[in-house]
């Protein structure tokens, strides 16, 4: 799983553990999903006589669920929707292939929502020092989008249907990286196969996702596995392979429903950590309306 999804992962299970006053892990520079941060902050606007400054208003992940606690905020969820026309150098291409680059891969975006309103905030992630000898070399801020709109629409979600789909699509592409020979991958997709059935998470990488007292044994075990069979990347990943004839053909359309299927299963399984356990539709770029921040700038 991407460092970028990862964290939003980990800020709304956190956050929600927080607004619900569930035991976790907390969220601290130490949890996994900040293992290459050099910080997170989260800013809003200020405008000026020359046009806008960024405010920020808490400094850590701590800081701004207290903020949000504190401002009424009841849960968070978070939300997956195609990019606009994704393209490379002018060639139309799916989010799948561009995942592997920071901004790519589709909208992601965490929604905080009050009994009658919502505020959407996304991530700005920008190289810092690249020698530090820690490795925290990502300077990471979370700026609010849109503030102040009406709750989205909900729709209910089975896991345990959404656990079998899952199980479907890693099971013919599994067998299809065997018959390839593509023994790394194979093992993948067979470690996600196991998580889907194990009690307990035996191969995710982030354990503090594994929180039994916040989200379901269905949940714990879909994100488990879209960790341990996430196979996207850049050069040498998944997306890198190619085939002849009908073989490529049978690969794009395996690798896209495993990509589809795994940010459905990380959406819904994380969303279960809301208040309610009712996991709202994935939304679009235009699902909030008109952004009322056209000066965040989300990657770069």
């Amino acid at each position: 799983m991407q460092g970028t999804i990862a964290q939003i992962v980990a800020l709304v299970l956190e956050g929600n553990a927080v607004l619900r006053d569930v035991d976790s892990p907390g969220m601290g520079m130490e949890h996994s999903a900040n293992t290459f941060c050099e910080f997170v902050h989260f800013v809003d606007l200020d405008k000026t006589p020359t046009g806008w400054s960024e405010r920020q208003i808490a400094a850590d992940p701590t800081a701004w669920f207290q903020y949000l606690k504190e401002h009424g905020f009841m849960e968070l969820r978070m939300s997956h929707g195609p990019s606009n026309d994704p393209n490379v150098d002018g060639v139309a291409v799916t989010d799948r292939m561009l995942v592997g680059f920071v901004g790519g891969g589709g909208v992601w975006s965490v929604q905080a929502n009050k009994p009658n309103s919502s505020d959407y905030w996304a991530a700005r992630w920008v190289v810092g020092d690249q020698q530090s000898a820690d490795r925290r070399i990502w300077r990471v801020t979370y700026g609010r989008v849109a503030g102040n709109r009406p709750p989205s629409e909900i729709e209910q979600v089975d896991l345990q249907s959404l656990r079998d789909q899952f199980c479907d699509v890693l099971m013919r592409v599994e067998a299809f990286a065997t018959q390839k020979r593509l023994d790394g991958f194979a093992a993948c997709f067979a470690r996600g196969l196991e998580d889907l059935s194990a009690e307990s998470p035996i191969h995710g990488f982030h354990k503090e996702f594994a929180n039994a007292s916040l989200i379901s044994r269905e949940a714990i075990q879909l994100l488990s596995a879209a960790q341990s069979s996430w196979v996207f990347g850049g050069m040498g990943s998944w997306n890198d392979l190619g085939f002849d004839g009908e073989d490529q053909a049978t690969y794009e359309s395996l690798s896209e429903a495993l990509y589809r299927i795994s940010n459905r299963a990380i959406v819904a399984a994380t969303n279960t950590s809301a208040m309610g356990s009712i996991c709202r539709a994935a939304s679009t770029r235009n699902s909030v309306g008109p952004m009322k921040r056209p000066w965040w700038k989300i990657f770069g």
